[in-house]
């Protein structure tokens, strides 16, 4: 899921002031923000990823104000995620999800081969996001940059949450693979 935060200091300021005070210079004139970020951690930015507002124990949703949080060193809020953007990202993207394995050629243009089984989720809630998020099943997966940012700054924005296939199916109430096989005959 790749939704860009809308409160914190990215919502107010946006991704390239962002990404200046909170991102690290690596090579010549770029600054990035990457790392893995975890629920309940302190990552190697130095940020902790909190989940506020919701109750893990009765799997439900406390505060409607709530948000997946990023939070500095001095507790300030550096970038966030209201429960309800990112309710609504998931119903539209996630409610029923084909995973299907692919094998990339490199060549002019790429060419792709698609494979099998597919695997077919329904079934999903943003509660059932939010538990894999504290279980630490859901990471996020920062890439923003700045490149040449001491002359024309060019600005990539790459919030992106991730989960490992393995832990897809605590996404779904129905969870399987389907083998796309065929007799070619």
């Amino acid at each position: 899921m790749t939704p860009e935060p809308d409160i914190g200091f990215y919502g107010e300021h946006g991704v390239q002031a962002f990404v200046r005070r909170y991102g690290r210079q690596i090579g010549n004139d770029v600054i990035y923000f990457t790392g893995i970020h975890r629920a309940g951690a302190t990552s190697a930015t130095g940020q902790s990823m909190l989940v506020r507002g919701f109750d893990a124990s009765s799997a439900k949703i406390s505060d409607v104000g709530g948000a997946i949080e990023l939070i500095d060193a001095d507790g300030n809020v550096s970038a966030g995620w209201s429960f309800g953007r990112l309710m609504h990202h998931w119903a539209r993207k996630h409610a029923a999800a084909a995973y299907v394995p692919f094998e990339k050629r490199l060549g002019m243009p790429p060419s792709y081969r698609y494979g099998s089984p597919v695997l077919l989720g329904e079934g999903t809630d943003f509660t059932r996001y939010l538990l894999a998020m504290l279980a630490g099943s859901v990471v996020y997966d920062p890439g923003s940059k700045v490149e040449m940012a001491s002359t024309k700054p060019r600005v990539k924005a790459r919030s992106q949450f991730r989960i490992p296939i393995r832990r897809l199916r605590d996404l779904y109430s129905r969870f399987e693979p389907v083998s796309l096989d065929h007799d070619p005959s």
